[in-house]
Parts: structure tokens; sequence; C-alpha cells
């Protein structure tokens, strides 16, 4: 007999897990099944940054993740711009177990009532949005189910034909070095080293084993140490400067390797069964920003989840589809951006594996592929039109001056457009109006939590700067209200008239 849920999540995951928690806050029967026999498994990603712990209050987590075993306050040993070492601080950031992290996350699902089955393998999949039917097989048994939505949370399970390349393609191969062998001036440090052929990370972990990792180019790898990829570690390691101590290092575990090549999935959306984490997207390591990126994204989905499965309308479906759209692009593309830019400041950028990575464009292989495929295309295009908006986009020049008087007439500037934008707004997705303008980075609908039309709609037509204080000062407060009028007067968005 059929079991009857709402939410079927495939995988455990932190991406998994945050959309499970959100959505069964937001009232759903929620199973989750997972496929790993083996728990707490080892993983990596434990480099968290500090937005990690805004999505875990979020979800009323924090107890449940107190205990979690981490590092914080480690410094950064950094030898990136030049070959001379610097020290940076990073007294929010932490390096968690990955273990533990999910253990935890996972244990706090089925407290608060999430059903979860583990391990499980998932046999079969028919129906469609709002009727799925999923057969799974655990231990000694096969369960069926009857769910509304599906959220594939498994990985990088995708075919190489559906996932857009943002980037070449990168490779991780990683090591750890039992406490007793870690060198003295790396115990108690992060270090980050930038190489001619890539670049290595090394961190102390909170079972006080150092793990020692490098990013590079698995073309070159096989070129320059073919069917070796310890000796072609182990061969960076004495070329660096900060890890050079690992070099002849005995290592305590064996050289684990996986693909670390950013990618964004080409059909993360379809009607009813949505991707999530890296079944959606992954984004270049540099940043170890991944975990925080991935839950946040799920937060975000569970949203256009859940004003997908209360639309009254198809407009409302096609808003919460939009919605998820525009934050897996804007994710992607933001952090391309920022890693392309940061990649043109190594010392060594004027190497092929830098310079490869250091251009704000899709990888030539997502583009041939997009030539062929109608659905590689649209979202090729959509991608690189938002990379394209990053790199043209400029900070104004804030306008100086005692700034505008309360009898001065004023008014939007021309270039202002009002348009609709989805938006997060409590547990829904809305269309709101917002503002557009070439000197804002993107269309503006909040400003400091406040909604900020149709409350400007004044300066649509020339006013006093007092009466649209006032009338703002109504719902704001005049001291908010002032401030915001001075903002948009500061980046041009608005204008003086004379008299």
């Amino acid at each position: 007999m059929s079991r009857q849920v709402d939410m079927f999540v495939i995988g455990a995951g932190p991406a998994g897990l945050c959309a499970a928690l959100r959505l069964q806050q937001l009232g759903y029967r929620v199973m989750l099944i997972e496929r790993s026999a083996v728990w707490p498994r080892a993983q990596i990603g434990e480099a968290l940054t500090p937005g990690v712990k805004n999505i875990i209050a979020f979800l009323d987590a924090n107890d449940a993740m107190e205990h979690v075993p981490h590092l914080t306050r480690l410094p950064t040993r950094l030898s990136w711009r030049s070959k001379t070492v610097e020290t940076v601080a990073h007294a929010d950031a932490a390096v968690v177990d990955r273990a533990a992290f999910d253990a935890a996350l996972l244990q706090l699902a089925k407290a608060r009532g999430i059903e979860v089955h583990q391990p499980a393998a998932l046999d079969s999949i028919t129906g469609g949005a709002g009727a799925w039917q999923l057969a799974f097989s655990t231990p000694g048994a096969t369960h069926l189910v009857k769910a509304r939505m599906i959220l594939d949370a498994q990985g990088r399970q995708g075919k190489p034909a559906q996932q857009l390349l943002s980037a070449p393609r990168l490779s991780a191969m990683w090591v750890e070095i039992a406490e007793n062998h870690i060198p003295a001036d790396m115990a108690h440090v992060t270090q980050v080293e930038a190489l001619a052929h890539g670049w290595l990370w090394g961190t102390r972990l909170p079972d006080r084993r150092y793990r020692v990792m490098l990013l590079s180019d698995p073309a070159t790898s096989r070129q320059l140490h073919a069917g070796e990829p310890e000796s072609w570690l182990r061969s960076q390691c004495a070329a660096s400067t900060l890890f050079a101590d690992v070099a002849q290092q005995q290592f305590s575990s064996s050289l684990q390797m996986c693909s670390a090549t950013p990618y964004v999935a080409l059909n993360s959306w379809q009607d009813g069964r949505i991707k999530l984490g890296d079944a959606a997207f992954a984004l270049d390591p540099i940043s170890s920003s991944g975990v925080e990126k991935a839950m946040r994204f799920s937060l975000q989905a569970a949203l256009a989840v859940h004003t997908f499965c209360q639309a009254d309308n198809p407009a409302q479906q096609t808003l919460a589809h939009e919605f998820y759209q525009q934050r897996l692009l804007e994710t992607c593309a933001r952090h391309h951006f920022w890693t392309t830019a940061y990649y043109r400041q190594a010392w060594c950028s004027e190497q092929p594996f830098w310079r490869s990575r250091s251009i704000s464009s899709l990888a030539s292989s997502s583009l041939a592929s997009a030539a062929s495929n109608p659905e590689s295309r649209l979202m090729t295009d959509a991608l690189q039109l938002e990379m394209d908006r990053l790199e043209n986009y400029r900070e104004p020049v804030l306008q100086a001056g005692p700034g505008i008087q309360g009898d001065q007439m004023i008014r939007f500037h021309p270039a202002v457009e009002i348009v609709p934008l989805p938006c997060a707004m409590a547990d829904k997705v809305k269309l709101l109006p917002a503002m557009r303008h070439p000197h804002l980075e993107r269309p503006l609908a909040f400003w400091e939590n406040e909604a900020v039309l149709p409350r400007l709609e004044i300066l649509s037509q020339q006013t006093r700067l007092a009466s649209a204080r006032d009338l703002l000062g109504q719902t704001m407060g005049l001291q908010k209200a002032q401030r915001l009028l001075t903002w948009l007067w500061q980046r041009g968005l608005l204008e003086v008239v004379s008299h």
C-alpha cells in the first residue's frame, strides 16, 4: 500500500536537509531518503563561511548543532597576489567536522517528524507533478510512496550533457596528515597558495588531522604525472612556499580525488521536480562558500516550492519558477564574477591555468554544445547575460556636497524605470515593483528591509523634498525617510528640478 506525502527529498546533505527542515516548518509532510549506508559519512567541504550561522538560526537549529566539533578563529596564511606570505584573520569562519555536521542536521530532521529512510535506493519514479509515484528499497523491504513534489539533492549525479560548465575543468585531490606529523608552523593555521598549475589549500580539522588539497587542471595532471596523482600532489607541494614540508611527509590517508568543475544543471526545474545543492549547481571551491550557498539556495527553493503548491493560478506557478531560476542564475553568475576577479589577482595570472579561469564568460565547451541544444542555449544566454551585467556594472561616484534641501523640488531621474521583480516576502514569492537604473547593480525592491515602492511613486512627478519625506515618514519614520532620499540622491536616482 502506498504512503502519501507532500515532499519527497532525495539526499541527506546540507542542501536536502535544509529544504526538508524548511518545508516541514511550512507545514508539509516530508519524507527523505539517503542512499549511504555509512553514517556519519566522511565528507569534504569542512570550511564554512559566516552566513551558515544565520541559516542555522533561521531553521531554529542552534541547539541541535552546538555540539558539532568545529574550529574557529584559525588565521589564514596566504600566498596569492605575490609570493610574499601574508596572514589574514577570519574571526567568523569555521572548520567543522562535516560528518558530524550532516549527522546533526539529519538527527534534527528525525526529531521534528520528518520520515527518514537510510540506507535507501530509489528504484523508480512515475507519474507527474502533484501525483508522483516512487518506489525505493531499504534492507529487507520495498516502499511505495505518492508525493506532490520531488526535491533532488543527490549531488553530482547529472549527465555531462545536462550540465552547463561555467569554467574550465577543475579537479581536486587531497590527503590527510596525522597530528604527530603536522609541521609545527602549519598546526594552527589555514593555508592557501597560488602555483603556476593550480592552487593548494590546507587546514587543521577538528579531529586534529591536517588536510592538504590541490586544485588543478586534470589534463595537466595527466600530462605531467600520468597515472601518478600522489606524485603530482607531492611535486606541487615541493614547488610551493607554504607546503614545502608536506612534499616528503608521510600521509595518514590514501589520496582521494573528485571533480571540482563549476557548473549549473540545465534541467533544475521541471514541474513538480526540482534540484538542490550540487544536483543544481556547483561553485569553484576557492571561496569556501559552497555549503553556505547550497543551504541558502535550498531556502529559496523551498519558498518557490511553497508558492508553487499554494498557487491559485498558472501565473503564480510561473512566478515561483521564475524566482527559482533567477536565484539559481544569480548565485552562479555572482560567484563566477567574484572567482574570475580573484583568479586575476594571482601572482601567476599569466599562466594558462589562470588565464583560462580569469575570463568572465562560459567555458568554450558549453558554448559549443549550446549551439545545437535549444534548452542549453536558453540557459547559456541567460547565464551569460547575468555575467555580462555584473561585468559591466560600475559603482557610481556618490554625489558630494550639502545634499538636497527640504524646499527643493525633486523627482526620479529620467533613467529610473519601474519593473516587476519576483521577491521573497513572508513565506511566499510575490511580484513587487522595483527600481531599475544604471547606478544600481540590480533592480531595487527593498532598502533596509523596507519596500520602496509604491511608497516612492510620489517621485514619478516633481514634488517638494519635505513633502516626500513627510509621506515616507508616516510608515518608516522621518529619519529613515531622510536617509532613503539622501541615499537615492547620492547615487543619481533623484534629480533636483530647477525652479
